[in-house]
């Protein structure tokens, strides 16, 4: 019951803090055309490249902080109530997204989530639909209209009990995996999606939002090609995580996550679960045990302990670190890293 209290107080809180911001209201830092807020920091690294100068944009998550379970601030809420844009992947990745985006729909902003958009998420989805999105769908999903529905409102903030595959606290994946951002050729569509946004709240920008993001999806397609480079040459692709944020690298790369914790990084294996892991880790003479930058847990410790393996990390990138921000590393920089990793681990 603890997240529906916080979902009711910040509703509260949004109500006394927006009342009476209206659109003359805004201004950005930098005198740009557009203030946007985001969610997740891929989402905002996409904006921020195919917007470029024309946007102020900014992720309501603090430096280092889990984005399954962040609860945003009621000065947040004030800052997105008072910008042109509220840009989330919703499909359970964040669990305020659906509350805020409900919270902000009387108000004049305009709410885009990108999970909406289910191919996304499609299971088979290769280079033949990549870079392709229909305008029509890729302006279906916003919220600015007012029409979005909220059928499965009582399901995505129900209390009820968790499943092991991604639901924890009230907050469910559904059928998705909401790691999209990890592919290359899946962060293609969705910085189009982006880009037919942008071409929406500001349609005097068109050919640069077109060029700057034709440039980033050269950049994305020449970091698939690493990846595949890399991981096509290897004989045993599975890697022991804690967290099963890699769906999507199995699908491409042909990697075998084994993973200790579900697609939430709070979804713990039963004993009988816990055996299984460490008998195939055992099987395929895993030397390596993979954390995240920003997540660590006690059943991960306890397993890294019992088969001895030595610790790895990989950047989920869904928030960036101090550390990210004070070496100045950005998506590219990161996935490099992450492939570094998965060429170390695996053989």
């Amino acid at each position: 019951m603890k997240r529906t209290s916080i979902a009711i107080l910040i509703l509260g809180l949004i109500t006394l803090f927006v009342a009476g911001c209206t659109k003359s209201d805004r201004s950005t830092e930098n005198n740009t055309d557009l203030n946007i807020y985001t969610s997740i920091y891929p989402i905002q690294f996409a904006v921020e490249r195919i917007a470029g100068e024309t946007a102020d944009v900014h992720s309501v998550y603090p430096p280092g902080v889990d984005a399954h379970s962040y609860e945003p601030t009621s000065k947040d809420m004030t800052n997105i109530a008072r910008s042109d844009a509220f840009i989330y992947l919703g499909a359970g990745m964040e669990g305020f997204a659906e509350s805020t985006a409900d919270a902000l729909d009387s108000e004049d902003v305009k709410l885009v989530e990108l999970g909406k958009n289910e191919y996304l998420f499609d299971i088979g989805t290769k280079n033949d639909a990549i870079g392709h999105v229909h305008e029509k769908e890729a302006h279906a999903d916003s919220h600015s209209d007012k029409e979005k529905s909220h059928d499965n409102e009582a399901e995505a903030h129900n209390d009820g009990p968790a499943d092991a595959e991604g639901a924890h606290d009230g907050h469910s994946h559904g059928d998705h995996d909401p790691h999209i951002w990890l592919d290359p050729m899946r962060m293609v569509t969705l910085s189009e999606v982006v880009k037919a946004q942008l071409v929406e709240l500001n349609p005097d920008e068109k050919d640069l939002y077109q060029a700057n993001f034709n440039k980033l999806k050269e950049q994305l397609q020449s970091l698939d090609h690493d990846f595949q480079t890399v991981l096509e040459a290897k004989t045993n692709k599975h890697i022991l995580v804690s967290h099963a944020a890699y769906g999507y690298w199995e699908e491409r790369y042909g990697l075998e996550q084994i993973a200790i914790n579900g697609l939430s990084t709070n979804n713990e294996p039963s004993q009988k679960e816990l055996t299984e892991i460490i008998d195939q880790a055992e099987k395929y003479n895993l030397d390596y045990i993979i954390f995240e930058q920003n997540t660590s847990n006690r059943v991960s410790k306890v397993i890294q302990e019992h088969i001895q393996a030595k610790t790895a990390t990989i950047h989920n990138l869904s928030v960036l670190t101090e550390k990210n921000l004070e070496n100045d590393e950005d998506y590219f920089s990161i996935m490099k890293k992450n492939l570094e990793t998965l060429d170390q681990v695996t053989s």
